[in-house]
């Protein structure tokens, strides 16, 4: 759909009701751009479109991150792990 037929179409009712009498269901999202979108309504006998309320897109979230210290002592322990793995994994590392 071209973005001059977008604006052509007909506003759904509240109700949302054809003219035909069925009901309209949600079809999809129309992208308008600038961060704007529109419904599209289509109805479920005889196909007719209808266009939504213009809304603003939400912002994106924050990709800031807030950078946490660690405890005073160093690393946490692991809970995952119990003293045994632990002595093993050690063991491991170190090549002895």
């Amino acid at each position: 759909m071209a973005p001059a037929t977008a604006s052509e179409l007909p506003l759904v009712s509240p109700q949302r009701v054809c003219a035909c009498g069925q009901r309209v269901r949600w079809s999809h999202l129309r992208y308008l751009g600038r961060g704007r979108s529109q419904p599209v309504y289509v109805c479920v006998a005889c196909g007719l479109a209808y266009r939504g309320q213009e809304a603003e897109a939400a912002p994106p979230p924050s990709r800031r991150r807030d950078h946490r210290s660690l405890p005073d002592g160093g690393h946490p322990d692991n809970p995952v792990l119990d003293e045994a793995m632990a002595a093993k994994l050690r063991q491991l590392i170190s090549g002895s």
